[in-house]
């Protein structure tokens, strides 16, 4: 009598038919499923950190890559340093704006590969100006010379080039006739950056100050996309500003062209359309000045420019 309610109890702890068989299945399937959320978040965090390790990486090989293939040249002090680091800031954008025109929504898919076209493109045509660019010709008109002498500069391939990426960049942010002054905007501010660079600092410098303003006016405007992906740029600029301005270093036109290039974009992403002919009308007359006059001269020249130029670098 006393062993029935113990006999019930040992049969109640055992499991019931199948039971087993159904617990391990779950156990089968729980496991997979962790394993498979683990490699989800695995795959997340590398996508996240792949610009940014990138950035870093090229940052560590950089200097030890212009020693093996001899990207060195002698700055306006006639000082032998590494050139084209500009390069850095290349497999960086190009990276986080090709992850971000995959993963943005169709409404802004447009604005990422305006990016992408600007920043991928301008790198590539700076890099091959700068590995094989001919320094006899400079300007406009040292390229027209070469042209009427049977020769194709790396230069006129640039600024061709450029205006190309540009007019598309221009397509994919407005469209329309609108392509043309938006594709102008976006080439001058490239080049503009390129006649900057000429003295230490100078032009990622410039880069800097006009970022902080279209920034605070993109936010300001509700367009925060734009303004982050200008934003990432500005950070790693900062990151390596040091470098050129003390001289240690040169972006070449693979940064320079770059550094303009995303401004650019930026700009006519932001702005309506009376603003960038505003914009617009500024380059030209820039780059009219610049073919008559050199701008390093004419910032020695006037006192106010030298004292802002002597805070962007050595001199």
């Amino acid at each position: 009598m006393h062993d029935a309610p113990a006999h019930r109890q040992k049969l109640a702890r055992l499991p019931a038919p199948g039971a087993t068989g159904l617990a391990r299945v779950a156990c089968r399937c729980g496991a997979k499923a962790g394993e498979a959320m683990d490699a989800r978040v695995i795959a997340i965090v590398l996508f996240v950190s792949a610009p940014f390790v990138v950035l870093l990486g090229c940052i560590a090989l950089f200097p030890k890559l212009c020693r093996r293939w001899g990207w060195l040249k002698r700055n306006y002090r006639g000082v032998v340093v590494p050139y084209g680091y500009g390069v850095i800031w290349w497999a960086f954008c190009t990276v986080l704006y090709a992850e971000l025109a995959w993963m943005s929504a169709p409404e802004t898919r447009s604005l990422s590969l305006a990016f992408l076209v600007s920043a991928f493109g301008f790198g590539l045509l700076g890099w091959i100006d700068d590995l094989w660019g001919d320094p006899a010709s400079k300007g406009l008109r040292g390229h027209l010379r070469a042209l009427r002498q049977g020769r194709i500069t790396t230069g006129l391939m640039k600024a061709v080039g450029g205006l190309a990426v540009s007019l598309i960049a221009a397509w994919l942010l407005q469209g329309g006739w609108a392509t043309l002054p938006g594709g102008l905007t976006i080439a001058l501010m490239a080049n503009a950056m390129n006649l900057l660079d000429m003295r230490p600092g100078r032009a990622v410098s410039v880069f800097l100050a006009l970022s902080v303003v279209v920034v605070f006016y993109l936010l300001f405007s509700g367009q925060a996309l734009t303004a982050a992906m200008l934003g990432f740029l500005m950070a790693a600029a900062l990151l390596l500003r040091r470098h050129d301005a003390s001289g240690e270093a040169m972006m070449g036109d693979v940064g320079s062209n770059l550094l303009g290039g995303v401004l650019g974009v930026s700009l006519v992403a932001g702005l309506p359309l009376w603003a960038q002919v505003v914009v617009l009308a500024l380059l030209v007359a820039l780059h009219i000045a610049a073919e008559r006059v050199s701008l390093s001269r004419w910032i020695e020249d006037t006192p106010w420019a030298r004292r802002l130029d002597r805070l962007t670098g050595v001199r």
